[in-house]
């Protein structure tokens, strides 16, 4: 027996993920020797940006300060591991177990 999830609340795991993310991101921002803050926060704007319109603003804002291409990097990581749980978790299955 493997864990699937219903492909109809695939939304919500975008949702809790990115609030994890950011609840992470906002503890890890206090801690000075853990840097994960900084890329938490940006992943949860990332996840939580297709809910919050206003932070795709952020989120090119952020975008165009960054030199070094941080944020395309996690950008691929998000996108890596959206295709990972469609892959891994999420089953095309109704709630009545027909395909």
């Amino acid at each position: 027996m493997s864990l699937k999830i219903n492909s109809e609340h695939k939304k919500y795991i975008r949702l809790v993920a990115g609030l994890i993310l950011l609840i992470l991101g906002s503890f890890f921002m206090f801690i000075p020797f853990i840097p994960l803050g900084y890329i938490f926060l940006i992943a949860s704007l990332f996840l939580l940006a297709t809910y919050f319109p206003p932070l795709n603003w952020i989120i090119e804002k952020i975008r165009t300060k960054d030199e070094k291409d941080r944020i395309g990097k996690v950008e691929k990581k998000i996108i890596e591991g959206e295709k990972f749980v469609d892959e891994k978790l999420v089953s095309d299955e109704d709630a009545g177990g027909n395909k």
